[in-house]
């Protein structure tokens, strides 16, 4: 085969380009320190390191979803453990005037005191962790708890109907949905009695559905106590777990094992009325409540330690996942710097022979 000079110069420069391309690529891993920079270079591990990478994703995410869930969860620990308390605040009054040693005018400064032990209730009742309210559910941009007073809280009635309910007995009361009036049934007229409009703040405890009303006078209408919903939400924490993240407040505050707010408002009331036999009745009530509270407490602090598990659980998967994908992406800069020698080495070697090569002409022969 006959070599023209065309050909051995084409030969040589195509030589000396794949040695400066070997020379940029090494460059170009030194300077990024990885080992893959395009995926035509090793299709089969950008394709491994690729899916490393959403699952490092994955992880970031649920560390920050436990994170947020911790916060609302160690701040819900908290608010519980600041309830408790004030019951604790409340049984020593409710135990002090209950002795026959009590006067009316001792009761009545205990009751202002448990007046403003509710009112600390509401307002950690209500609380909010960033934008959203705590213990309303899943209703978390509409306050929880309405706002009671034991001086507007009218007799209980039985029920909430359209209309007056059938075979009543002497006394029976219903707050009537339509008109939001109260009626009392007068067994000796046999008819019932129209107790007059509702005023703004009033209150009536309903038997029935267990839940005190508030009539506001801004929309005309009795609400509930409790405005939240008895719903839930979870949060995600790893490819297979998730964690309940909220405590609705019915569940807390109104349970019928043990209702901070009816407890509250039964123990003002007797303090109010002087009623020694009435405050005694309260204090089984109290504990009631603080079991609860309590019981709630231990679901919520498993609750936080199985968040701090899972997150121990996925800074280990982070680490051995990143090694993974470092083995397959990240560069051996001992490795690759003695490639970058060898190479360049190689290139200055084909430089001079391409010197020597080119330099040959039959004028040397003369």
């Amino acid at each position: 085969m006959r070599i023209s000079n065309r050909m051995l110069y084409d030969q040589l420069v195509q030589d000396i380009n794949s040695n400066t391309e070997k020379l940029f690529r090494l460059n170009s891993q030194i300077s990024s320190g990885k080992r893959i920079d395009r995926p035509s270079e090793d299709p089969v591990g950008m394709s491994s390191v690729l899916i490393y990478r959403t699952e490092l994703n994955s992880f970031d995410q649920y560390k920050k979803s436990i994170d947020q869930s911790r916060g609302w969860l160690a701040r819900t620990e908290s608010i519980i453990q600041d309830v408790d308390d004030i019951l604790a605040r409340a049984v020593e009054l409710a135990t002090q005037q209950a002795s026959a040693t009590a006067s009316a005018d001792t009761r009545e400064g205990a009751a202002e005191e448990i007046q403003q032990l509710r009112e600390q209730v509401t307002g950690l009742a209500n609380s909010k962790y960033g934008n959203k309210y705590m213990f309303g559910g899943t209703r978390t941009q509409t306050i929880p708890f309405a706002q009671v007073d034991v001086e507007n809280w009218q007799d209980n009635v039985d029920q909430i109907a359209a209309a007056a309910p059938g075979g009543p007995a002497d006394g029976d009361r219903y707050l009537n949905s339509t008109d939001g009036h109260i009626y009392q049934y007068d067994g000796g007229a046999t008819a019932w009695v129209d107790q007059g409009a509702p005023t703004d703040g009033m209150t009536v405890y309903v038997d029935n559905l267990n839940e005190f009303y508030v009539y506001s006078s801004d929309d005309s209408s009795w609400d509930p106590h409790y405005r939240g919903n008895d719903s839930t939400y979870t949060t995600r924490i790893s490819k297979t777990d998730q964690v309940e993240t909220n405590l609705p407040g019915d569940q807390l505050f109104t349970n019928s094992m043990g209702n901070v707010f009816e407890t509250l408002m039964n123990l003002e009331k007797a303090l109010r009325d002087n009623d020694q036999e009435g405050i005694q009745s309260q204090l089984s009530e109290l504990e009631d409540a603080s079991v609860v509270l309590n019981n709630n407490m231990a679901s919520i602090g498993a609750r936080i330690n199985r968040l701090d598990t899972t997150k121990q659980l996925t800074e280990r998967a982070v680490a051995d996942t990143e090694a993974r994908r470092s083995l397959i992406e990240d560069l051996d800069y001992t490795k690759a710097i003695t490639e970058l020698q060898n190479q360049q080495t190689i290139y200055q070697a084909s430089l001079q022979s391409a010197a020597m090569i080119t330099s040959l002409s039959l004028v040397d022969y003369i």
